[in-house]
């Protein structure tokens, strides 16, 4: 009997929500087989190991969260407090549901504690992202101030997804997009 098919975007999501509730650590390849619903054989036919398929979920949640994120904070038709309002909010929805979202956190948790090589698509995912904040900045502070700016932004918002998830307390990310709106000056 063939094993069931499924979607290379499916079984990168699944395998990322495994990732992020189980971290690197503690996700195995039979959790991740289990949560695409392939054989262990099956799931090795995708994937020859854990690390080549982490680098994969990286890069595809990066790719994703990219285009649902980062790519506001370039959206010239909107106002800057538009596209800073409307990045709060999807990362509300991106970050503290079942979704993609605080994977980056959660792995570079455990990379941190003997995975260096994951680090860069981390820091890339970062970088990313504080320069999406950042461009919303410029027009007011200059590049090297909204540089800045955006890089605190991202521990802020780093801070308050965790603190949410800990306390379970979505306002949180709220908190963070409504500082950042009034320092935009809106």
């Amino acid at each position: 009997m063939r094993p069931p098919k499924i979607s290379r975007d499916e079984l990168l999501l699944r395998c990322a929500n495994t990732f992020k509730r189980l971290g690197y650590h503690g996700t195995t390849m039979d959790a991740l087989s289990e949560a695409c619903g392939l054989t262990k054989a099956s799931f090795y036919h995708h994937y020859p190991n854990k690390e080549s398929l982490l680098r994969d979920v990286l890069a595809w949640t990066h790719e994703r969260i990219g285009q649902s994120l980062f790519s506001i904070a370039y959206d010239e038709s909107l106002a800057p407090h538009e596209r800073l309002s409307k990045m709060g909010r999807n990362a509300g929805k991106l970050f503290l549901g079942d979704a993609i979202g605080c994977l980056m956190g959660v792995v570079a948790v455990d990379a941190t504690y003997g995975k260096s090589e994951l680090m860069a698509p981390i820091r890339q995912f970062l970088d990313d992202w504080a320069r999406a904040l950042a461009h919303l900045h410029v027009p007011r502070f200059g590049e090297e101030e909204a540089a800045e700016l955006g890089r605190q932004l991202v521990a802020d918002y780093e801070g308050a997804i965790l603190l949410a998830r800990i306390y379970g307390d979505p306002a949180r990310i709220d908190v963070v997009t409504r500082r950042a709106l009034k320092q935009l000056g809106s």
